[in-house]
């Protein structure tokens, strides 16, 4: 800047008034054309290097799992690399049998190691996961736990492309990282200023999670099968939605949350049609009870709001004794209906944040394992959590109330003033703004209610937090219409409060969960490529740019031209009918079956490989970036929590006020119409893949529905007295009288929703059918193959033994992991 004179302090002190204000003027003149200069060519490289994201390169390699570690951003550049070298260690100890390749990520400059097993691990952790299967008609047809032992005797176990699925395959790595412990006297690594110390017994990767030295964990997307299920499920808009093909990439429990959406919508088509009929022709108005009743309309009115009522409290009697029916065929389908939840609780290890107080062997699998004493958890559920919930909705719904009267104080002295009617609208603001910040406040208690209580598996753990958030959600969702109902007793402004609420809650998630996470997300990808191309010239930025057009539609191209089905191949499966006549034989089979089948090294994705400990790269000039750096800055997507809570206060809507707006029922129906597919757009979109996970029913949402019904019928029997039919039918029956009436009817329909429950069985007989048809050839098949061995060979007493001695409890010293002794004992015995 042009300066005429610095005075002692360093001071500008221009000569003049007109030299000054030429100085201010020439100063924002040229902040201006600076920043139009350049930040025109600043925007325009960052819209360049965005294309490195939009064009990434495919990786769809034979890689399992994905695992990320701290970046840049956290810690030094010599410490990361310390920090993989020990991981890495730590996981060939233990797991020597998986395969792992350490990249480096430059998108978001981090280290990650690309994990894969053999075919002949993935049997034997498949057996340990609990992993069901088909077996072939010759032992019993259905679904069983996958056994190696007896691996031939499962349809299509010679196939190594199709009869494990990426995503089970990815869930058994899983497994067998979990699994690793840290051994006698524990472990320790120092990174920075920090000292990581893992306890004896504690599971290693999961701490290190926690803890946040890893970052990620995710399967990684199939690129074809994604394309496929864009196509045929998020941009389908009326067709039906492929539940197996959903089942088979995002597992059992996501697929089950599907069917029950659309099992939903299609259960709305009856309360929305005759809420339409009766909104339209039924003279739908409010009157106060105490106005003489000689109008015909008004008595129309008031038995279309009857019938109504009655008919929710009945339609959702039937829609869930039917969903229970339709869950049990799908479950029976998928594999998962025999499964039991109390017993499996046992045979599956703790979860990764289960804390004990020392170490006991599973009563059940004798594998040691943290314990923690029961009576501890119900002291804390009982005395700090339960307490704590409490406290929560009674402040919430305490702060509602207040809103509620405030408003109505402005109302009283400012709503016929012209200049400060504004006022009249701050309490519902305030509420308003009060509630979202309210709901995350809250939801983080409860996880730390939830931990603290400390349960051992991830449906314990569930059930209970789906307990506390429903409880505080109810009051904060429905508060505001029991107030104006009950309080109030105003039918008019219930209908503009729940129509208000309804449909201005739908747009605001839907909003919410798909087009800010998609938009914010893609942001994110172009500000971390413009960080990454910082130092290239704009010369190489459009070389790099066009190299990953052109490489996209190769890619594109070639995936055309070679599909799916033809780049599996089908190593020749037996015949499912043929039955081993002697034990020799079907071992024969088995280790024909492992010694068939080989493993192909990973495929190099865009990332470049790094050799330990050298850390040297190949290629340390390239800036491509691939399709598995993508997905490990995406956000997870553990459980459909929130989605079942967004549908259950839908339902709570629909069922419990709609009486007061029938047309409750065609928004929620149009509104999940489109909630399917912008939960299949989230997913196939905006998230990392999850894990799948294997569950026989949608679990406490199913009992949360059931007292949402039997709370529905309260409601409407309540809200009929409310609307004053009683009162114009009958004028001179006093007011203990009317609640009487109220009572016995609502006991009346409490009794037939048990009748129902009763008349309709909560699973098909034909399931029933199959199941002891099933089981009746399982053992045919068993007698047949015992009768088989016993005349043909025995077994020697030394085997046996073996065998006893290896599915015997395990001991507390243990030197490996179980998925290392598992190998261990079967390479030693040649099975």
């Amino acid at each position: 800047l042009p300066m005429k004179r610095i005075s002692s302090t360093g001071h500008l002190t221009p000569t003049n008034q007109d030299e000054n204000a030429g100085t201010l003027v020439w100063m924002i003149r040229e902040n201006l054309e600076w920043f139009i200069n350049n930040g025109y060519s600043e925007g325009q490289r960052m819209a360049i290097s965005s294309d490195l994201w939009r064009y990434a390169a495919d990786s769809s390699s034979p890689s399992d799992l994905l695992l990320t570690l701290q970046t840049a951003e956290t810690t030094s550049s010599e410490h990361r690399k310390r920090t993989v070298t020990w991981i890495v260690g730590v996981i060939k100890t233990h797991e020597p049998s998986l395969n792992i390749e350490v990249r480096h990520h430059r998108l978001n400059d981090c280290y990650a190691l690309y994990l894969s097993a053999d075919y002949k691990t993935l049997l034997k952790g498949a057996e340990l996961c609990h992993i069901k299967k088909t077996l072939k008609p010759a032992y019993g047809g259905g679904t069983r736990v996958f056994s190696f032992e007896d691996a031939a005797s499962f349809v299509g176990v010679d196939d190594r492309i199709s009869f494990l699925s990426r995503l089970e395959r990815a869930t058994i790595v899983r497994q067998m990282l979990d699994l690793i412990r840290s051994p006698r006297g524990g472990l320790k690594f120092i990174l920075a200023n920090e000292v990581i110390e893992i306890a004896e017994g504690r599971a290693v990767v999961p701490t290190l999670l926690t803890r946040g030295i890893i970052t990620s964990l995710l399967p990684l997307h199939d690129s074809e099968t994604l394309a496929d299920l864009r196509t045929s499920w998020v941009f389908t808009i009326w067709g039906d939605q492929p539940l197996e093909q959903i089942r088979s990439y995002f597992g059992t429990e996501i697929a089950l949350y599907f069917a029950w959406l659309d099992h939903m919508t299609k259960a709305l088509w009856f309360p929305a049609i005759l809420g339409v009929l009766m909104f339209f022709f039924g003279g739908w108005s409010y009157r106060s009870h105490d106005e003489e009743i000689d109008d015909t309309s008004q008595f129309f009115s008031d038995v279309c709001f009857v019938l109504f009522a009655l008919f929710n409290c009945v339609w959702s009697t039937i829609y869930l004794e039917h969903w229970k029916r339709r869950q049990a065929e799908l479950a029976f389908t998928w594999g998962t209906y025999l499964s039991n939840a109390d017993t499996e609780a046992y045979l599956r290890d703790p979860r990764p944040a289960f804390k004990g107080e020392g170490l006991t062997p599973n009563p059940v699998t004798g594998r040691m394992e943290p314990f923690y004493p029961e009576w501890k958890k119900t002291l804390i559920r009982y005395f700090i959590a339960y307490p704590s919930t409490a406290i929560c909705v009674i402040f919430l719904f305490g702060v509602m109330l207040a809103t509620f009267r405030a408003q109505d104080s402005m109302d009283y002295y400012f709503g016929d003033s012209f200049l400060f009617s504004w006022l009249c609208y701050l309490p519902m603001v305030f509420y308003a703004l009060f509630i979202q910040l309210s709901e995350r406040i809250y939801r983080e208690i409860a996880f730390k209610l939830n931990d603290f209580e400390n349960y051992r598996t991830d449906e314990d753990y569930e059930n209970f937090l789906i307990t506390k958030v429903v409880l505080f959600q109810f009051v904060s969702a429905f508060g505001t219409l029991f107030y104006t109902a009950f309080i109030l007793q105003d039918l008019r402004r219930l209908q503009e409060i729940l129509a208000t609420l309804l449909i201005t809650r739908q747009i605001t998630q839907n909003i919410s969960e798909t087009a800010v996470p998609f938009l914010m997300g893609k942001i994110k990808l172009s500000r971390m490529t413009y960080k990454m191309t910082r130092s290239m010239s704009d010369a190489s930025l459009r070389r790099y740019a066009n190299e990953a057009r052109t490489r996209k539609r190769s890619e594109s191209r070639s995936s055309s031209s070679s599909p799916l089905s033809e780049f599996r191949s089908n190593l020749g499966s037996p015949d499912s009918s043929s039955r081993p006549s002697l034990r020799s034989r079907f071992e024969k089979g088995v280790n024909q079956v492992v010694d068939k089948v080989s493993h192909s090294p990973l495929e190099s994705p865009s990332s470049p490989r790094i050799p330990i400990p050298e850390f040297s790269v190949a290629n340390e000039g390239s800036f491509d970036v691939s399709q598995a750096e993508l997905e490990c800055v995406m956000p997870t997507y553990d459980r459909p929590l929130d989605d079942y809570l967004e549908m259950f206060i839908q339902f709570g809507y629909v069922l419990l006020f709609s009486p007061a707006f029938p047309l409750a029922a065609v928004s929620a129906l149009l509104n999940n119409k489109l909630e399917v597919r912008v939960d299949a757009f989230k997913l196939c979109n905006t998230v990392q893949r999850p894990f799948g996970r294997e569950a026989r029913d949608i679990g406490a949402w199913q009992r949360a529905m059931e007292v949402l019904g039997t709370l529905g019928v309260i409601i409407n029997c309540a809200l009929i007295g409310q609307s004053g039919l009683v009162k114009r039918m009958w004028p001179d029956l006093s007011w203990g009288g009317q609640i009487l009436l109220i009572v016995f009817l609502e006991h009346l329909i409490l009794g037939v929703k048990r009748l129902i429950d009763l008349a309709v069985p909560d699973v098909p007989e034909w399931i029933t059918i199959e199941t002891a048809k099933q089981e009746h050839l399982r053992r045919e098949a068993f007698k047949s193959n015992n009768r088989l061995i016993s005349s043909s060979e025995s077994i020697k007493p030394s085997r046996v033994s073996q065998i006893a001695q290896f599915s015997s409890p395990i001991p507390k010293r243990r030197s490996s992991s179980t998925m290392h002794r598992l190998a261990t004992f079967f390479e030693r015995n040649n099975t």
